[in-house]
């Protein structure tokens, strides 16, 4: 009887913690005009805060000084040399905890945008790149290449699942409601010429395909692929 009662008591708040989850989880969508968060048309100011630029003492102010002066979200880049230095090595430790910076955003009230990339840019050497990416054999970077979206693939699925262990997406009640895969690849994408439409309709694809419950934006792209 014990245990049957202790299960039932353990089941009931099981179901009370889901059921709470489940009523601060918010909706995403958007149509041409604007974004729509829980059904109504939202135009979001953002600002970025790159977390690696920082440190982690140095976070809680920025954000609130970021809220002074009425942003209505944080974005950051992920910096892929920085959380893999070594290939499948990751750190996402002191002022690379991206999970921490996300949740001291969301308990200043604010919403997140995670711009995966990997491509950076962000004036940081190599865009962001690890310096072991480009000594793989065969390798091409930003293209319709296989190793190269391997490599990708691995790096964006880990940042992900990283992000939805800790319920950061705006579905699971998390602050992120948009991500980004890849970034300003408009710009250069004609010098790939057929390649590289096929690479960005793939970018888009696989970032789909990691079911995050909120949209994907790329930047400095006409359409979504």
């Amino acid at each position: 009887m014990f245990i049957m009662g202790s299960l039932s008591c353990y089941s009931i708040i099981l179901m009370s913690i889901i059921m709470l989850h489940s009523c601060f989880a918010i909706e995403v969508n958007y149509d041409s005009k604007a974004l729509i968060i829980n059904g109504e048309r939202r135009l979001i100011f953002s600002g970025a805060i790159h977390y690696p630029r920082s440190t982690v003492e140095m976070w809680p102010d920025l954000i609130q000084k970021a809220k002074d002066g009425g942003l209505d979200a944080i974005e950051t880049y992920i910096f892929w040399d920085r959380h893999e230095p070594v290939q499948r090595q990751y750190n996402f430790s002191g002022n690379l905890d991206f999970v921490k910076f996300f949740k001291l955003i969301q308990e200043a009230g604010l919403y997140a945008i995670m711009r995966i990339g990997p491509y950076a840019c962000a004036e940081w050497n190599y865009g962001g790149f690890p310096l072991w990416l480009h000594n793989i054999p065969g390798i091409e970077l930003r293209t319709d290449n296989q190793v190269y979206k391997n490599e990708m693939q691995i790096f964006t699925t880990k940042v992900v699942n990283v992000a939805k262990e800790a319920n950061l997406f705006a579905s699971q009640g998390g602050p992120i409601l948009l991500a980004q895969i890849e970034n300003e690849y408009g710009d250069i994408m004609w010098n790939y010429k057929d390649a590289g439409k096929v690479y960005v309709k793939w970018c888009a694809q696989m970032a789909l395909a990691q079911n995050i419950g909120v949209p994907w934006i790329m930047c400095q792209q006409p359409d979504a692929p």
